[in-house]
């Protein structure tokens, strides 16, 4: 299947090269179907770029990729997603179950597109602790990126959240280098000041990471590593819960590289709360001993 040979470990890709890779599998097989000037336009390469990965996959030519594509879609063209809405329409008398039936085909989706090598290599940069952290998130994906950077600040040091919107969030740029990682969250409908940002990021070498959905914020043309995630929903608004079963199990990756220090540290933060509630209540039994005098 020429989905599982795109992720594949041993086609050693150039960075360019998994660019294509992940724009293909992040909107299989759709992706595939278009010329070779859009996915090249989409992956932020060149035409001689995607002619030369088509070929490491065994390709003469994208038209014969192309034809292998088409051959082995079939009925499958249409996603499980995509047949769900038909149902969808269907089942209007019963919304809670319709939501929830959608939201496991998303979840089910997220886990279909897995690809190893780039779990794994976001996994690499959360985990090495030479680097710190930043998180961004927009006007209403700040949360994901919150919640992230709180699960994470657990585990390991040098975890900083970014305030978007914030009058001294360019200031930041200023210490950026290539010993930072920032990991966005741009949604659709993306927000121009976040793109801004991660463009001026990249352009001063951090490691980016972009959390973003099928249509692909334009931040994923120059992001290191790119994960997408369902979200389509039968309600007014989009869903985020596969983005949050995906940070979560990053987090949980990110624990299981090394579990003593990762218990080590949570024992620490423990014993600080611990410290903290004790010198609170000294607090507060010394104040009132002094109200009594």
């Amino acid at each position: 299947m020429l989905k599982n040979l795109l992720a594949e470990h041993d086609l050693r890709l150039t960075n360019k090269e998994q660019r294509i890779s992940r724009i293909l599998l992040a909107n299989y097989p759709a992706a595939g179907l278009s010329t070779v000037a859009d996915l090249a336009a989409n992956a932020g390469v060149s035409i001689p770029t995607v002619l030369r990965f088509i070929n490491k996959l065994g390709f003469s030519g994208y038209a014969a990729f192309q034809k292998s594509l088409i051959d082995e879609i079939g009925e499958t063209l249409n996603s499980p997603l995509s047949l769900f809405k038909d149902q969808g329409q269907q089942a209007k008398h019963s919304l809670y179950q319709a939501h929830m039936q959608m939201l496991a085909l998303s979840l089910g989706q997220a886990q279909a597109n897995y690809v190893e090598r780039d779990f794994e290599g976001i996994v690499d940069l959360l985990a090495d602790e030479r680097s710190v952290i930043h998180f961004l998130g927009g006007r209403f994906s700040a949360v994901l990126a919150t919640r992230m950077a709180q699960h994470l600040a657990q585990l390991r040091a040098g975890v900083h959240l970014l305030e978007p919107g914030s009058p001294t969030l360019p200031d930041t740029l200023v210490d950026y280098d290539s010993r930072v990682t920032l990991v966005v969250f741009d949604f659709r409908r993306y927000q121009p000041e976040t793109i801004r940002f991660a463009r001026l990021a990249a352009q001063r070498r951090v490691r980016l990471v972009l959390f973003t959905d099928r249509w692909r914020s334009p931040i994923a043309s120059f992001a290191d590593k790119t994960l997408v995630s369902p979200v389509e929903s039968e309600t007014l608004f989009d869903s985020w819960i596969p983005a949050i079963a995906q940070t979560e199990a990053l987090v949980a990756a990110v624990a299981a590289r090394n579990p003593d220090r990762a218990r080590e540290r949570l024992s620490a933060i423990e014993a600080m709360r611990q410290a903290y509630a004790a010198r609170d209540q000294s607090d507060a039994t010394s104040g009132q001993s002094n109200d009594e005098a």
